[in-house]
């Protein structure tokens, strides 16, 4: 749990704030992280891709859009 306050901390979010809320709270958080390192990963993934072939950018066009 820790970590998901830790996580929220430099976003804003209070870790007293993370640490007592409810499961419910706590799960709609992890959901919401979870979310946003897919969302980095991709954004880098396709970043990377772009930048080292012009073939594989075009490849990465079709999957990603």
């Amino acid at each position: 749990m820790m970590n998901l306050a830790a996580f929220y901390a430099p976003r804003g979010l209070a870790p007293a704030y993370v640490l007592g809320a409810s499961p419910a709270e706590q799960a709609f958080l992890q959901a919401a992280r979870e979310i946003y390192y897919k969302e980095t990963y991709t954004l880098t993934h396709n970043a990377v891709i772009a930048a080292l072939s012009p073939d594989a950018a075009k490849e990465a066009g079709k999957l990603y859009g």
